[in-house]
């Protein structure tokens, strides 16, 4: 038997602004970040210890930089491909260097101690021409767009390592490939890597005098394994996480053991300059151990994370609680974990949304795909419960919230029945 209960608490209670209260019985803080940054470094026009400025303005806790490591794009004039060559190259990691681009980001960190400083990479691995011999406007580059964000490779030496640009540009698409190629590499170091704007908008872009040509790319998202997850930012993007839609997809087939390991999301925001929009506007709130840059990584890689956007200039919701306990055996799962249930579950979720509006904040769970539950709540504060019966399967359950100011979309937690452990 399915029950629910709904009841307005914490009246009067604060929630910090850069300081979530903990998650459930867990008693981890979290931290809120940009993810998906540009500087000087690469295509960005302002330096780390200026963008961590403006972080700090508006109340995060820290940006993850994500400049991009190499923006090269060679034509080699058939049959002299490899001596006669047309190059354009931008600023990148490989050409300002690796240890020169970690050394930028501590001594911003150093000018702002209180604010985490994360340097990662944005990499394309591959890239091919469409370009016919009697083409006087310079051909096409494909797939030059199809980016993944590395985190947690500290090495500069395995920086310069990434197998990017391995195949050969000028025999055609090489499918997923040259994609797991780089997914396995960053695996096998210790890192953590994920799809970045898989749903990027149809359009073109000059690269000299060729035309670059943006796709968007969820195939190659459902095509290749054992990348933690997808970043999403634009409109677009969200559709993935529609339910049922490409994220529950993804999501259950790792349930049914047809994927090794869970896919999950992060906020990107892929910013270059402030006129572009704040930092805060989409915002990956992450429960840690400590506040470290290791903790962050472990975070990404273990999924016990949030994303936000927030709309307009307003305050977006604050998520205070998400959590799944056994009844029975009173244990608890928090967003990222597993629980294994003995019996029936509640599923819990509380909050806080803000400014002034008549319109209620609505609180859906989705399992597996569905939509389970769909709550509007009027008040400021929200604490929503549901209880379930124990599942007969792998299920597992997550948290869309859509209020004016803006959404919230939380990564699963997943419950097993204790006797299929």
């Amino acid at each position: 038997m399915r029950s629910r209960v709904i009841v307005s608490l914490l009246i009067g209670q604060a929630l910090g602004f850069g300081w979530t209260q903990p998650l459930a019985a867990d008693e981890h803080p979290t931290v809120r970040l940009a993810i998906h940054i540009h500087s000087t470094v690469s295509t960005g026009d302002l330096n780390p210890e200026q963008i961590l400025g403006l972080a700090e303005s508006v109340g995060l806790d820290g940006v993850v930089f994500t400049d991009s490591a190499i923006r090269r794009w060679e034509y080699g004039l058939w049959p002299l491909q490899n001596l006669v060559k047309w190059t354009v190259e931008q600023p990148s990691v490989s050409t300002y260097g690796p240890e020169r681009y970690f050394q930028a980001v501590d001594a911003a960190v150093r000018q702002h101690p209180h604010l985490l400083g994360i340097p990662a990479v944005e990499v394309t691995p591959f890239y091919y021409w469409h370009r016919s011999p009697f083409d006087q406007r310079g051909g096409q580059i494909r797939a030059s767009n199809n980016h993944l964000l590395v985190f947690g490779l500290r090495d500069p030496q395995l920086i310069r390592q990434l197998p990017l640009n391995a195949f050969d540009p000028y025999h055609g698409n090489q499918g997923t490939k040259p994609y797991q190629r780089l997914i396995d590499f960053v695996r096998t170091h210790g890192g953590v890597v994920y799809w970045a704007h898989p749903m990027a908008a149809f359009r073109a872009e000059r690269v000299g005098t060729s035309e670059a040509l943006v796709e968007p790319y969820p195939h190659l998202v459902e095509l290749t394994n054992n990348h933690q997850g997808i970043a999403l930012a634009n409109p677009a993007a969200l559709t993935m996480v529609e339910p049922g839609a490409l994220w529950d997809q993804l999501l259950m087939a790792y349930g049914q053991g047809t994927r090794a390991h869970p896919v999950w999301i992060l906020g990107e925001l892929d910013w270059r300059r402030p006129q572009e929009r704040s930092l805060d506007q989409v915002v990956t709130e992450l429960r840690v151990d400590e506040r470290t840059e290791a903790a962050v990584l472990r975070a990404l890689q273990e999924g016990t994370s949030w994303v936000v956007f927030r709309a307009g200039d307003a305050r977006a919701p604050a998520l205070s609680q998400c959590s799944v306990m056994d009844v029975t055996s009173n244990r608890t799962a928090a967003i990222g974990g597993t629980l294994l249930s003995t019996g029936p579950i509640r599923i819990t979720v509380s909050g806080e949304r803000f400014g002034q509006t008549e319109e209620p904040i609505r609180i859906t769970l989705i399992a597996d795909g569905r939509v389970l539950h769909t709550e509007d709540v009027p008040q400021s504060h929200f604490d929503v419960a549901w209880t379930e019966n124990a599942p007969a399967h792998a299920t597992y359950y997550r948290i869309w919230i859509q209020d004016p100011s803006g959404t919230i979309y939380t990564n699963p937690i997943f419950v097993r029945p204790a006797r299929s452990s």
